[in-house]
């Protein structure tokens, strides 16, 4: 039987277990019946908001979501729910074939760098857009704002599928002043949209108020005390080379790592955060085609 790695994330209120062979899956290994039957599990208390043996620190938490084979959906996930509000969410989501996905209270405004990459394997290389303070990786990833630079990593590999080593890193472009001010106009409305619509802004964006929603972005960072773009308004500080290179070399490792057990991705993007006290934070990545998609996701039981 082919035997798949398991990824882990381990926030502080919980822990979401990715677990591509669903061995470790209490339900389907027969322990027991329903997710919510087994006692040290932080599910009851998610999906029902009944208190269980493990203890939820947290008053609140960062949800993401995610629906299998419809990576671009138009809800959109991203962002702090309270801790409350959790279990209408879950409810909310299962009908439209999601998974709410828990994780630690990192807010999306408070990110010093954001990485999108995409490997292109056939050339051993990566291209690399970086976003700057207070921006987000979805910025780039879902095309909503220009990316402040790009570079590209050269990759020595054994085969096309599996990078094991970085040849070159350089810059390819830097977005000028002028055009940095109109991406923090563009940031300060998306988040004035998600300030009174988080999971559709683009709703609140299409209906045209720029204005208003700049204005609104600027007040909800002022109120939540979270000014990192709002300090960096002015003037785009570029990445360090040393940050891009992490980043690369995390990606090359999970390649690596995924070809040990007969996955090959082919062309994949990968997203990733730098935040103060956390380091750099991958959130999540997928493969550009279905087929490979499909690969990572545990197969049914016959």
């Amino acid at each position: 039987m082919r035997r798949y790695p398991t990824l882990r994330y381990i926030p502080q209120c919980g822990t979401y277990i990715k677990d591509y062979a669903n061995r470790r899956n209490r339900v389907t290994r027969g322990l027991v019946e329903k997710p919510e039957d087994w006692e040290w599990s932080s599910f009851r208390h998610y999906a029902t908001g009944m208190e269980g043996v493990v203890e939820i620190e947290c008053s609140s938490t960062l949800l993401r979501i995610d629906k299998r084979h419809d990576r671009w959906t138009r809800r959109r996930g991203g962002y702090i729910v309270p801790r409350s509000a959790i279990p209408n969410t879950v409810r909310e989501l299962k009908p439209e074939g999601m998974l709410a996905l828990l994780l630690e209270p990192a807010g999306p405004y408070c990110d010093l760098y954001s990485f999108a990459g995409v490997t292109i394997p056939e050339q051993s290389k990566m291209i690399i857009e970086v976003v700057g303070a207070g921006f987000d990786a979805s910025d780039i990833l879902r095309g909503d704002i220009q990316p402040h630079e790009r570079w590209e990593v050269s990759l020595i590999a054994t085969s096309p599928s599996r990078p094991r080593a970085i040849r070159s890193v350089h810059q390819t472009s830097l977005v000028t002043s002028g055009e940095y001010r109109v991406t923090v106009d563009k940031r300060l409305a998306k988040i004035g949209a998600r300030s009174r619509n988080p999971a559709f802004p683009d709703a609140e964006l299409k209906a045209g108020h720029t204005t208003q929603l700049i204005e609104a972005g600027r007040s909800f960072l002022k109120d939540s005390h979270q000014t990192l773009l709002l300090k960096h308004a002015n003037r785009y500080t570029p990445v360090p080379e040393k940050h891009v290179t992490a980043f690369a070399r995390f990606v090359g490792t999970l390649l690596g790592g995924l070809s040990g057990y007969g996955i090959h991705l082919g062309s994949s993007s990968f997203a990733a955060s730098l935040i103060t006290k956390r380091g750099l934070t991958f959130w999540d990545f997928f493969p550009a085609r279905r087929q490979e998609a499909a690969s990572l996701y545990p197969k049914s039981e016959p």
